[in-house]
């Protein structure tokens, strides 16, 4: 197995995306932390126990007391951390006209300042070789469409990867960040179908919307060995998108 006995953390790993990359990590003999917010819990280790996660921890990356207190636990528990997946994220769409000071001031804190904190507080643990993988979007390419904090949220985790890729390149440890096009669920069902601000399945070279499972071969391949001379990169695993 690609990951065997591997450390793996990931945030936001109750459901979504972040839950699709842990089933991924486990299925490949990863020890699967997962992390969230105190209210999914719950989901959190259902979701333990369908794929054999070792570890729930609560973890609020807008709270660096409670990041640094999960990362310990694990520490504890497993005495390093391997691979760091920073995946929790929130997403609040406006017109640029109409985006509020809370909304951007959240979104910044979670996408990116709630990165910057996570990736601050693993150093001590992480271990040399490890992986941090940074989960970006195409919104960072694009502008949007209608998620001003969101886009500039996500190229500033491009810019946090490289200057983290250049500080850890002594250490061996790889820092990439995997960047998805649209994912059907429920929020993009509901804020860009069947078009929004011209968003639609004509500008995909896969005429479709990814599902979460999608990245999970990129997330395997960042995590392995197999990346072992990849860092400070973005892989975009988007259905080909192109511009229009």
């Amino acid at each position: 197995m690609r990951l065997s006995d591997k450390v793996c953390v990931v945030t936001g790993s109750a459901q979504g995306l972040g839950a699709a990359i842990a089933a991924g990590f486990a299925r490949e003999g990863a020890r699967v932390v997962l992390s969230d917010l105190a209210s999914q819990l719950a989901s959190a280790r259902a979701l333990a126990e369908e794929i054999g996660s070792t570890l729930v921890v609560e973890l609020d990356v807008r709270d660096r007391a409670s990041i640094r207190d999960a990362f310990q636990r694990v520490a504890v528990r497993f005495g390093r951390i391997d691979v760091l997946v920073n995946n929790a994220g929130v997403n609040r769409p406006a017109d640029f006209d109409e985006q509020t000071d809370e909304e951007w001031q959240e979104v910044i804190d979670v996408d990116l300042t709630g990165v910057f904190r996570c990736c601050q507080e693993v150093l001590p643990h992480i271990a040399d070789c490890g992986r941090i993988i940074n989960i970006g979007s195409l919104s960072a390419d694009t502008g949007g469409p209608r998620t001003p904090s969101y886009a500039c949220a996500k190229l500033g985790v491009v810019a946090l990867t490289h200057n983290l890729a250049r500080f850890l390149g002594p250490r061996r440890i790889c820092v990439n960040t995997l960047a998805p096009g649209v994912i059907a669920n429920e929020f993009t069902e509901r804020t860009m179908h069947p078009d929004v601000k011209g968003w639609n399945k004509t500008r995909l070279l896969i005429k479709r919307f990814a599902a979460a499972e999608d990245m999970v071969g990129a997330a395997v391949f960042l995590a392995s060995e197999e990346s072992s001379y990849v860092t400070a990169q973005t892989i975009s695993v988007n259905g080909g998108i192109w511009p229009g």
